[in-house]
Protein backbone atom coordinates (compact mmCIF):
# COMPACT_ATOMS: atom_id res chain seq x y z
CA UNK A 1 0.00 0.00 0.00
CA UNK A 2 1.40 3.55 -0.46
CA UNK A 3 1.95 5.64 2.07
CA UNK A 4 0.55 9.22 1.90
CA UNK A 5 4.31 10.85 1.14
CA UNK A 6 4.53 8.39 -1.92
CA UNK A 7 1.12 9.81 -3.23
CA UNK A 8 2.51 13.03 -2.75
CA UNK A 9 5.57 12.18 -4.31
CA UNK A 10 3.77 10.63 -7.26
CA UNK A 11 2.40 13.69 -8.76
CA UNK A 12 4.93 16.37 -8.43
CA UNK A 13 6.29 17.31 -11.62
CA UNK A 14 10.21 17.59 -10.31
CA UNK A 15 11.99 13.99 -10.29
CA UNK A 16 12.67 12.45 -7.12
CA UNK A 17 14.75 9.59 -6.31
CA UNK A 18 15.47 8.54 -2.87
CA UNK A 19 18.64 6.44 -2.17
CA UNK A 20 19.59 4.19 0.69
CA UNK A 21 23.61 3.91 2.14
CA UNK A 22 24.63 1.89 -0.47
CA UNK A 23 23.48 4.87 -3.02
CA UNK A 24 20.16 1.91 -4.11
CA UNK A 25 17.12 3.45 -5.61
CA UNK A 26 14.43 2.75 -2.66
CA UNK A 27 11.86 4.81 -4.11
CA UNK A 28 11.26 6.90 -7.29
CA UNK A 29 8.32 9.23 -8.47
CA UNK A 30 6.62 9.26 -11.94
CA UNK A 31 8.45 12.52 -12.77
CA UNK A 32 12.01 11.06 -12.44
CA UNK A 33 11.14 8.05 -14.12
CA UNK A 34 9.86 9.86 -17.64
CA UNK A 35 13.34 11.98 -16.85
CA UNK A 36 15.27 8.94 -16.77
CA UNK A 37 13.61 7.08 -19.45
CA UNK A 38 13.15 3.93 -17.19
CA UNK A 39 10.53 2.09 -15.06
CA UNK A 40 9.70 1.56 -11.11
CA UNK A 41 10.76 -2.24 -12.04
CA UNK A 42 14.42 -1.71 -13.42
CA UNK A 43 15.28 1.53 -10.97
CA UNK A 44 14.21 -0.11 -7.36
CA UNK A 45 16.69 -1.75 -5.88
CA UNK A 46 19.88 -0.56 -8.76
CA UNK A 47 22.10 1.30 -7.60
CA UNK A 48 22.00 4.68 -9.40
CA UNK A 49 24.84 4.48 -11.24
CA UNK A 50 22.76 2.22 -13.38
CA UNK A 51 20.04 4.37 -14.07
CA UNK A 52 22.37 6.98 -15.44
CA UNK A 53 25.70 8.17 -15.28
CA UNK A 54 27.88 11.88 -15.63
CA UNK A 55 31.25 12.08 -17.38
CA UNK A 56 33.56 12.47 -15.81
CA UNK A 57 32.49 10.19 -13.04
CA UNK A 58 30.35 12.29 -10.35
CA UNK A 59 29.02 9.76 -8.12
CA UNK A 60 32.02 10.21 -5.26
CA UNK A 61 30.17 13.25 -4.78
CA UNK A 62 27.18 11.33 -3.68
CA UNK A 63 29.23 9.39 -1.26
CA UNK A 64 30.61 12.28 0.54
CA UNK A 65 27.35 14.05 0.45
CA UNK A 66 26.21 10.64 2.35
CA UNK A 67 29.28 10.60 4.84
CA UNK A 68 29.58 14.22 5.24
CA UNK A 69 25.85 14.81 5.66
CA UNK A 70 26.15 17.53 3.41
CA UNK A 71 23.91 18.04 -0.31
CA UNK A 72 24.69 19.79 -2.91
CA UNK A 73 23.20 20.70 -6.70
CA UNK A 74 24.42 20.61 -10.34
CA UNK A 75 23.72 22.79 -12.78
CA UNK A 76 23.85 21.79 -16.78
CA UNK A 77 24.59 18.09 -15.81
CA UNK A 78 24.75 16.38 -19.16
CA UNK A 79 22.90 12.58 -17.86
CA UNK A 80 24.06 9.72 -20.33
CA UNK A 81 20.97 7.24 -19.74
CA UNK A 82 20.92 3.59 -20.97
CA UNK A 83 19.13 3.05 -24.40
CA UNK A 84 21.74 5.74 -24.96
CA UNK A 85 19.79 8.63 -24.70
CA UNK A 86 21.07 11.94 -22.59
CA UNK A 87 19.00 14.17 -20.85
CA UNK A 88 20.13 18.02 -19.76
CA UNK A 89 18.81 18.63 -16.42
CA UNK A 90 19.38 20.35 -12.80
CA UNK A 91 19.68 17.96 -9.96
CA UNK A 92 20.27 18.67 -6.42
CA UNK A 93 21.40 16.48 -3.57
CA UNK A 94 19.47 16.47 -0.06
CA UNK A 95 21.25 14.27 2.67
CA UNK A 96 17.92 12.40 4.78
CA UNK A 97 18.10 10.28 7.78
CA UNK A 98 14.61 8.30 8.60
CA UNK A 99 14.17 5.53 11.29
CA UNK A 100 17.47 5.49 11.99
CA UNK A 101 18.33 5.01 8.51
CA UNK A 102 20.47 7.30 6.40
CA UNK A 103 20.41 8.20 2.41
CA UNK A 104 19.90 10.72 0.17
CA UNK A 105 16.86 12.46 -1.78
CA UNK A 106 18.12 13.83 -5.49
CA UNK A 107 15.40 16.43 -6.97
CA UNK A 108 16.04 16.51 -10.63
CA UNK A 109 14.46 18.99 -13.20
CA UNK A 110 14.59 19.19 -16.71
CA UNK A 111 15.85 21.62 -18.74
CA UNK A 112 15.02 20.45 -22.32
CA UNK A 113 11.59 19.82 -21.28
CA UNK A 114 9.99 23.47 -21.78
CA UNK A 115 11.56 24.95 -24.89
CA UNK A 116 11.26 21.16 -26.81
CA UNK A 117 7.39 20.61 -25.73
CA UNK A 118 6.86 24.23 -27.04
CA UNK A 119 8.27 23.37 -30.58
CA UNK A 120 6.30 20.14 -30.26
CA UNK A 121 3.28 22.51 -30.19
CA UNK A 122 4.30 24.44 -33.10
CA UNK A 123 4.72 21.51 -35.15
CA UNK A 124 1.67 19.72 -34.14
CA UNK A 125 -0.67 23.34 -34.55
CA UNK A 126 0.49 23.67 -38.28
CA UNK A 127 0.47 19.89 -38.71
CA UNK A 128 -3.51 20.45 -37.72
CA UNK A 129 -4.22 23.74 -40.01
CA UNK A 130 -2.29 21.88 -43.15
CA UNK A 131 -4.41 18.91 -42.17
CA UNK A 132 -8.28 20.72 -42.32
CA UNK A 133 -7.05 22.42 -45.34
CA UNK A 134 -6.10 19.40 -46.99
CA UNK A 135 -9.04 17.78 -45.69
CA UNK A 136 -11.23 20.24 -46.82
CA UNK A 137 -10.08 20.05 -49.98
CA UNK A 138 -10.69 16.07 -50.32
CA UNK A 139 -14.33 16.78 -49.50
CA UNK A 140 -14.72 19.15 -52.42
CA UNK A 141 -13.19 16.80 -54.29
CA UNK A 142 -15.15 14.19 -53.76
CA UNK A 143 -18.74 15.98 -54.38
CA UNK A 144 -18.18 16.28 -58.07
CA UNK A 145 -16.68 12.34 -58.02
CA UNK A 146 -20.17 10.83 -57.08
CA UNK A 147 -21.72 13.57 -60.27
CA UNK A 148 -19.13 12.25 -62.41
CA UNK A 149 -19.58 8.33 -61.76
CA UNK A 150 -23.07 8.60 -62.12
CA UNK A 151 -23.37 10.29 -65.48
CA UNK A 152 -20.87 7.78 -66.82
CA UNK A 153 -22.84 4.89 -65.56
CA UNK A 154 -26.00 7.02 -67.27
CA UNK A 155 -23.97 7.19 -70.58
CA UNK A 156 -22.93 3.91 -70.70
CA UNK A 157 -26.49 2.61 -70.10
CA UNK A 158 -27.19 4.00 -73.58
CA UNK A 159 -24.37 3.60 -75.32
CA UNK A 160 -25.30 0.42 -77.81
CA UNK A 161 -21.27 0.12 -78.78
CA UNK A 162 -19.44 -2.22 -76.89
CA UNK A 163 -16.13 -0.16 -77.23
CA UNK A 164 -17.41 2.91 -76.63
CA UNK A 165 -18.79 1.41 -73.16
CA UNK A 166 -14.90 0.58 -72.73
CA UNK A 167 -14.55 4.22 -72.21
CA UNK A 168 -17.34 5.38 -69.99
CA UNK A 169 -16.01 2.02 -67.52
CA UNK A 170 -12.55 3.21 -67.95
CA UNK A 171 -14.02 6.72 -66.15
CA UNK A 172 -16.10 4.96 -63.65
CA UNK A 173 -12.93 2.76 -62.56
CA UNK A 174 -10.83 6.10 -62.03
CA UNK A 175 -13.28 7.77 -60.56
CA UNK A 176 -13.78 4.92 -57.88
CA UNK A 177 -9.97 4.87 -57.28
CA UNK A 178 -10.22 8.76 -56.43
CA UNK A 179 -13.37 8.29 -54.33
CA UNK A 180 -11.22 5.35 -52.26
CA UNK A 181 -8.06 7.85 -52.01
CA UNK A 182 -9.77 10.73 -51.45
CA UNK A 183 -11.79 8.40 -48.29
CA UNK A 184 -7.92 7.59 -47.41
CA UNK A 185 -7.56 11.30 -46.85
CA UNK A 186 -10.58 11.77 -44.80
CA UNK A 187 -9.68 8.73 -42.51
CA UNK A 188 -12.25 6.79 -40.56
CA UNK A 189 -15.42 8.17 -40.71
CA UNK A 190 -17.16 6.17 -38.08
CA UNK A 191 -17.19 7.39 -33.93
CA UNK A 192 -14.52 5.80 -32.18
CA UNK A 193 -15.92 2.80 -29.66
CA UNK A 194 -14.29 4.13 -26.39
CA UNK A 195 -13.81 1.83 -23.35
CA UNK A 196 -11.82 1.42 -20.47
CA UNK A 197 -8.57 -0.86 -21.86
CA UNK A 198 -5.05 -1.83 -21.08
CA UNK A 199 -3.06 0.08 -23.15
CA UNK A 200 -0.75 -3.34 -23.69
CA UNK A 201 -3.60 -5.15 -25.11
CA UNK A 202 -3.82 -3.48 -28.64
CA UNK A 203 -0.06 -3.58 -28.40
CA UNK A 204 0.10 -7.31 -28.16
CA UNK A 205 -2.51 -7.86 -30.85
CA UNK A 206 0.37 -5.94 -33.41
CA UNK A 207 3.10 -7.78 -31.67
CA UNK A 208 0.92 -11.41 -32.91
CA UNK A 209 0.51 -9.53 -36.02
CA UNK A 210 3.79 -9.24 -37.02
CA UNK A 211 4.89 -12.46 -35.40
CA UNK A 212 2.79 -14.21 -38.38
CA UNK A 213 4.09 -12.18 -41.44
CA UNK A 214 7.70 -13.28 -43.40
CA UNK A 215 8.47 -9.69 -43.64
CA UNK A 216 9.74 -9.06 -39.94
CA UNK A 217 11.56 -12.65 -39.74
CA UNK A 218 14.60 -11.19 -40.33
CA UNK A 219 13.91 -8.40 -37.92
CA UNK A 220 14.35 -8.62 -33.63
CA UNK A 221 11.67 -7.35 -32.06
CA UNK A 222 11.64 -5.67 -28.13
CA UNK A 223 9.21 -4.99 -26.11
CA UNK A 224 10.08 -2.52 -22.60
CA UNK A 225 6.20 -2.09 -20.63
CA UNK A 226 5.30 -0.29 -17.78
CA UNK A 227 3.21 -2.11 -15.72
CA UNK A 228 2.30 0.57 -13.40
CA UNK A 229 0.23 2.31 -16.68
CA UNK A 230 -3.75 2.61 -15.49
CA UNK A 231 -6.38 1.51 -18.29
CA UNK A 232 -7.10 4.09 -20.99
CA UNK A 233 -10.27 5.03 -22.56
CA UNK A 234 -9.77 4.18 -25.83
CA UNK A 235 -11.02 2.65 -28.85
CA UNK A 236 -8.63 -0.22 -28.89
CA UNK A 237 -9.19 -1.23 -32.67
CA UNK A 238 -8.19 2.14 -33.66
CA UNK A 239 -5.04 2.40 -31.32
CA UNK A 240 -4.16 -0.89 -33.11
CA UNK A 241 -3.93 0.00 -36.20
CA UNK A 242 -2.22 3.22 -35.46
CA UNK A 243 0.52 1.20 -33.78
CA UNK A 244 0.64 -0.78 -36.76
CA UNK A 245 0.61 2.31 -39.41
CA UNK A 246 4.06 3.21 -37.33
CA UNK A 247 5.85 -0.28 -36.79
CA UNK A 248 5.07 -1.26 -40.69
CA UNK A 249 7.15 2.02 -40.93
CA UNK A 250 9.68 1.23 -39.26
CA UNK A 251 10.04 -2.17 -41.06
CA UNK A 252 9.96 -1.02 -44.20
CA UNK A 253 12.61 2.08 -43.79
CA UNK A 254 15.07 -1.03 -42.63
CA UNK A 255 14.04 -2.90 -45.08
CA UNK A 256 14.43 -0.66 -47.89
CA UNK A 257 18.11 0.68 -46.37
CA UNK A 258 19.22 -2.84 -46.20
CA UNK A 259 19.85 -2.30 -42.46
CA UNK A 260 22.77 -4.74 -40.74
CA UNK A 261 20.98 -5.99 -37.25
CA UNK A 262 17.71 -4.32 -37.75
CA UNK A 263 14.88 -4.18 -34.96
CA UNK A 264 12.43 -2.05 -33.23
CA UNK A 265 11.26 -2.08 -30.26
CA UNK A 266 7.78 -0.53 -28.30
CA UNK A 267 8.51 0.97 -24.82
CA UNK A 268 5.54 2.36 -23.06
CA UNK A 269 6.10 4.89 -20.14
CA UNK A 270 4.03 7.55 -18.04
CA UNK A 271 5.69 10.87 -18.94
CA UNK A 272 4.35 14.37 -16.75
CA UNK A 273 4.25 17.57 -17.92
CA UNK A 274 3.56 17.09 -21.72
CA UNK A 275 1.39 19.78 -23.70
CA UNK A 276 -1.29 18.09 -25.00
CA UNK A 277 -3.05 21.80 -26.09
CA UNK A 278 -2.14 25.22 -25.56
CA UNK A 279 -1.05 26.25 -22.43
CA UNK A 280 -2.46 22.81 -21.13
CA UNK A 281 -0.74 19.50 -19.82
CA UNK A 282 -1.09 16.70 -19.13
CA UNK A 283 0.39 13.10 -17.56
CA UNK A 284 0.37 10.90 -20.39
CA UNK A 285 0.85 7.15 -21.32
CA UNK A 286 3.85 7.67 -24.21
CA UNK A 287 4.01 4.89 -26.31
CA UNK A 288 7.33 4.97 -28.09
CA UNK A 289 8.39 2.71 -31.16
CA UNK A 290 11.97 2.70 -32.02
CA UNK A 291 13.83 1.43 -35.36
CA UNK A 292 17.66 1.56 -35.97
CA UNK A 293 17.09 2.31 -39.20
CA UNK A 294 19.18 5.19 -41.57
CA UNK A 295 16.23 8.24 -39.96
CA UNK A 296 13.81 10.37 -41.79
CA UNK A 297 15.13 12.53 -44.03
CA UNK A 298 15.52 16.59 -43.58
CA UNK A 299 13.53 17.18 -46.89
CA UNK A 300 10.47 15.31 -45.35
CA UNK A 301 10.66 16.75 -41.64
CA UNK A 302 8.26 19.53 -41.77
CA UNK A 303 5.76 17.66 -43.56
CA UNK A 304 5.51 14.17 -42.57
CA UNK A 305 2.18 14.00 -41.04
CA UNK A 306 0.66 15.53 -44.04
CA UNK A 307 -0.95 13.11 -46.50
CA UNK A 308 0.78 12.27 -49.78
CA UNK A 309 4.11 13.10 -48.25
CA UNK A 310 6.31 9.73 -48.09
CA UNK A 311 9.83 8.61 -48.14
CA UNK A 312 9.04 5.18 -49.15
CA UNK A 313 9.46 4.29 -53.16
CA UNK A 314 6.19 2.35 -53.44
CA UNK A 315 4.62 4.58 -50.40
CA UNK A 316 1.07 6.17 -50.37
CA UNK A 317 1.80 8.68 -47.87
CA UNK A 318 -1.55 8.37 -46.02
CA UNK A 319 -0.17 6.17 -43.11
CA UNK A 320 1.01 8.60 -40.80
CA UNK A 321 -1.65 11.52 -41.58
CA UNK A 322 -4.25 8.62 -40.95
CA UNK A 323 -2.68 7.94 -37.45
CA UNK A 324 -2.30 11.16 -36.64
CA UNK A 325 -6.38 11.70 -36.86
CA UNK A 326 -7.14 8.93 -34.89
CA UNK A 327 -4.64 9.94 -31.76
CA UNK A 328 -6.34 13.33 -32.66
CA UNK A 329 -9.62 11.59 -31.57
CA UNK A 330 -8.22 10.22 -28.62
CA UNK A 331 -7.55 13.54 -27.46
CA UNK A 332 -3.82 12.94 -27.90
CA UNK A 333 -0.72 13.75 -29.90
CA UNK A 334 2.03 12.26 -32.24
CA UNK A 335 5.39 13.53 -32.66
CA UNK A 336 8.90 11.91 -33.45
CA UNK A 337 13.28 12.26 -32.91
CA UNK A 338 15.31 11.11 -35.84
CA UNK A 339 18.46 10.69 -36.34
CA UNK A 340 20.81 8.54 -38.50
CA UNK A 341 20.58 4.91 -37.12
CA UNK A 342 17.70 5.88 -34.77
CA UNK A 343 13.46 7.25 -35.50
CA UNK A 344 11.09 6.78 -32.71
CA UNK A 345 7.96 7.89 -32.97
CA UNK A 346 6.09 8.94 -29.76
CA UNK A 347 2.03 8.48 -29.17
CA UNK A 348 1.12 10.49 -26.19
CA UNK A 349 -2.17 9.29 -24.81
CA UNK A 350 -3.77 11.43 -21.36
CA UNK A 351 -4.39 9.47 -18.71
CA UNK A 352 -7.44 10.50 -16.96
CA UNK A 353 -9.98 9.10 -14.48
CA UNK A 354 -13.34 7.96 -14.84
CA UNK A 355 -14.39 11.27 -13.17
CA UNK A 356 -12.46 13.49 -15.69
CA UNK A 357 -13.57 11.73 -18.17
CA UNK A 358 -17.43 12.49 -17.23
CA UNK A 359 -16.70 16.03 -16.74
CA UNK A 360 -14.96 16.39 -20.60
CA UNK A 361 -17.83 14.38 -21.81
CA UNK A 362 -20.25 16.72 -20.20
CA UNK A 363 -18.43 20.05 -21.44
CA UNK A 364 -18.32 18.48 -24.91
Amino acid sequence: MKTLRDSYLAELNTGIIILDNSLRVVSINSSALSILDTSEMSAVGSKIDQIFYEEPDSFKRFSSSLSEHRGFTKTDALLHLKHGRKSLCDYSVHPISEESREGLLIEIINKETTSELIERYRMQSNQQISQEFVRGMAHEIKNPLSGIRGSAQLLSNKLKDIQQREYTDIIIKQTDRLTALVDSILGPNQKPDFKWQNIHYPIENVLSLIEKESTYKKIKILKDFDPSIPELFIDSYLIENSILNLVKNARDALIESNTTSPKIEIRTRISHGEIIEKNKTATVCKISIIDNGPGISEEIRDSIFFPMITGKDKGTGLGLSITQGIISQHKGNIHFDSTPDKTEFFINLPIITAEEEIIRTANG
